[in-house]
């Protein structure tokens, strides 16, 4: 517990502190995640199986940039941003034309990159035009899971699912309510703008989707036989582990946002 908490607040810090210095330091420190998390993606589905395939590798965090930082550094069109990927990473195919390189491999790349890069891309983009609703993202996604362990630890006893092994009815119970809690809390004096009722709600909704968010990661975890995405962080894991809920929370958001 004290492990996970001296990261917590170390990496609340990092991100709080290049918030504070300017979206674009904000930007570099997002890509950093996004860089780090592509390499967990990456080793955790291949490992060395793909030794001498590097130009694949990079060609993979070049698209990421790009997608990242667009409209940050840099405006380019999302024709070349979307469509330049989809060709630099499926024309290898043809190339190495075997067994360790096949359509499987392309979409899997693919899939990391748009993923990741238009989560990260959101946050950015979300703390350029206001840093109040940037840290609302950050804040749910952490007040939900720290809770949800505080609570599993204290008082779980009824198991939640096999993909989560440590997960707790009673936890995910505890989680979602103080982040619910604390996310209306902040959101009606930092942001307002809408009714109590309505933070409330969204506020719920953003916590179920930080709950899903480590569940999806989880399962892909499970899925490669594997118990952390690395070993990057004390007490937590990788960097997926720790930004598992953030990106489903910013995403969930943007879909909010854009409906309200």
């Amino acid at each position: 517990m004290r492990e996970r908490t001296i990261s917590s607040v170390l990496l609340l810090v990092i991100l709080i502190g290049s918030l504070l210095l300017g979206y674009k330091v904000f930007g570099l420190v997002m890509l950093v995640i996004a860089f780090l998390g592509y390499r967990e993606l990456f080793y955790i589905k291949y490992e060395n199986k793909l030794a001498g395939f590097d130009i694949v590798r990079i060609i993979g965090y070049i698209s990421l940039m790009f997608i990242v930082l667009n409209d940050i550094f840099f405006s380019i069109s999302l024709e070349f941003i979307y469509i330049l990927p989809i060709l630099l990473l499926t024309i290898p195919i043809i190339i190495y034309n075997d067994k360790r390189y096949n359509i499987n491999d392309a979409l899997f790349l693919l899939g990391i990159v748009f993923f990741l890069g238009f989560s990260m891309h959101n946050i950015i983009y979300m703390a350029s035009q206001d840093i109040y609703k940037c840290i609302f993202i950050f804040l749910i996604a952490f007040a939900t899971d720290t809770y949800a362990y505080i609570g599993g630890s204290l008082i779980g006893k009824h198991h939640f699912t096999d993909i989560s092994p440590k997960k707790t009815i009673e936890g995910c119970i505890v989680g979602t309510f103080m982040g619910t809690l604390i996310g209306s809390v902040y959101y009606n004096l930092a942001i307002g703008g809408l009714n109590i009722f309505s933070i409330i709600i969204i506020c719920l909704v953003l916590t179920i989707l930080s709950e899903v968010g480590d569940l999806v990661m989880s399962s892909v975890k499970r899925y490669y036989n594997k118990k952390d995405y690395s070993n990057l962080i004390p007490g937590h894991g990788g960097i997926l582990d720790r930004f598992d809920s953030v990106i489903f929370v910013s995403l969930g958001f943007c879909v909010i946002m854009a409906l309200l």
